[in-house]
């Protein structure tokens, strides 16, 4: 194989194609940065972010409403398993 013959169409091809390979080449570079802006400054600014007296006091009322209704409805379903209905085949 001729190294001046691969050389002369890898030259063309590029000539050709530069524009293509420009804008992969800088799409490459922006994603690059943005997984690297990600790891290194998003999660650490943001994983072990402060929660709020407020945000935690929302989220206890919101479990209490639900803790509430599930003892009710179980207080309810309780009751009407325990009551003495009469045998309808006597």
């Amino acid at each position: 194989m001729n190294i001046g013959r691969i050389s002369k169409s890898l030259k063309v091809f590029l000539s050709k194609h530069w524009r293509k390979w420009t804008i992969l080449a800088i799409l490459a570079m922006v994603i690059y940065i943005g997984f690297v802006a990600y790891e290194y400054v998003y999660k650490p600014i943001y994983q072990f972010k402060e929660v709020t007296a407020q945000r935690l006091g929302i989220k206890r009322q919101i479990y209490q409403q639900i803790m509430d209704f599930y003892s009710k409805s179980q207080q309810d379903v309780n009751d009407i398993l325990n009551k003495n209905y009469p045998d309808p085949f006597k």
